[in-house]
């Protein structure tokens, strides 16, 4: 792919666009946060870089394909490299402002929780809109959007437990919709309805909308990606069935955590100490405070001052205030048997308080 092309191609800009001035991170932990590792370590790089629109975003791209994307902005001057990581250069803080002028990012926290559950609600969300359609034409005969029978069932139970008549529940959905909808610019209202299916309406699969649009892959999967962000941003009392939707399908993806550190939020949150909770889970102590981490960087979960001392965290976040970039293994010469889960929770902390968290909104 020629300079000129790759210039113009909507992936680069959009990756200048979730770069700000203290983004400092290499090309292969570009690559594993855009994969959606959840070890500690690349969550943390998540937060510290704010790259929360980022997190599991392109699954499949490559280690590869993140090298030359990276060679391609740094010989343009719009990332340089420092030590092997890349930086917003003045270039390439120009280029963002212009991106982000026609296209308005939303990067926040609450995405990292987010990631895994809006593709499956996005999809729930069409078949919903295809049952009520069909049902309003009487017409039982179609090809269900869903090709699982277990998730067609789930949610037509889901509708049964919504306890409204299928009259109310089918013009009330659609006035959901429609609303929803007309919050939307025009171009992107069109984009996202051409993917409903209902009574004689086909919706077009991801490729023809590409096509359509012309949009490459990355385009598609981030404009989808913005919209659905978009959904948790309702207000719940004036969208109340996409917000139960939205709930209920967010309960079920463990709120985006793994599902082992969900069963330890829900131990811990009953009460259980670590120790207790490693014990009955047959897992190593650090296993747990892994977890913990997980819940914290994912959920900003505010129950983790009960699993470290006063003392440390005192001594801790004193150090840190005095020297915001110190390293771990500096600390741990000047406070007395500091354990680096102390060490990471209250950097986690300060870096929030400072920043620059966004808070979660919505749902």
């Amino acid at each position: 792919m020629g300079d000129d092309v790759m210039e113009r191609d909507f992936l680069f800009k959009y990756v200048i666009s979730l770069f700000n001035e203290k983004t400092c991170v290499t090309t292969r932990q570009l690559k594993l946060i855009a994969t959606a590792k959840r070890t500690p370590s690349v969550l943390f790089n998540v937060e510290k870089n704010k790259l929360y629109a980022l997190f599991g975003l392109f699954p499949e791209m490559t280690e590869k394909k993140w090298e030359k994307l990276s060679m391609f902005l740094v010989s343009n001057d719009l990332l340089a490299l420092q030590d092997e990581h890349l930086v917003l250069t003045e270039k390439g803080i120009k280029s963002k402002t212009a991106f982000s002028d026609q296209f308005p990012v939303i990067n926040h926290l609450n995405q990292l929780s987010y990631y895994g559950t809006l593709p499956l609600f996005f999809n729930r969300m069409i078949f919903v809109t295809q049952v009520l359609s069909e049902y309003s034409f009487r017409n039982k005969n179609y090809s269900p959007f869903l090709s699982s029978v277990n998730e067609q069932r789930k949610l037509k139970q889901w509708l049964i437990e919504q306890k409204l008549p299928m009259n109310s529940l089918t013009s009330n959905w659609a006035a959901e919709l429609k609303a929803m909808l007309k919050t939307l610019p025009t171009e992107e209202a069109d984009f996202i309805s051409a993917h409903f299916t209902g009574y004689d309406v086909y919706g077009e699969t991801s490729r023809q909308l590409q096509e359509r649009y012309g949009f490459s892959k990355e385009e598609y999967r981030v404009r989808l990606q913005q919209f659905n962000y978009k959904i948790t941003l309702l207000e719940p009392t004036q969208y109340p069935l996409l917000s139960a939707l939205l709930k209920d399908t967010h309960k079920e993806c463990h709120e985006g955590l793994s599902h082992s550190a969900n069963i330890t939020k829900q131990l811990l949150e009953k009460g259980k100490g670590i120790d207790d909770v490693a014990r009955m889970r047959k897992l190593k102590v650090n296993t747990i405070r892994e977890h913990i981490l997980e819940c914290v960087l994912i959920l900003n979960w505010p129950y983790f001052k009960r699993y470290i001392s006063r003392e440390k965290y005192a001594a801790c976040r004193a150090l840190l205030n005095k020297k915001p970039k110190l390293q771990y293994a500096e600390a741990k010469n000047v406070v007395e048997d500091l354990d680096f889960f102390v060490f990471r929770l209250v950097e986690i902390e300060r870096t929030r308080r400072n920043g620059q968290i966004i808070e979660k909104s919505g749902i």
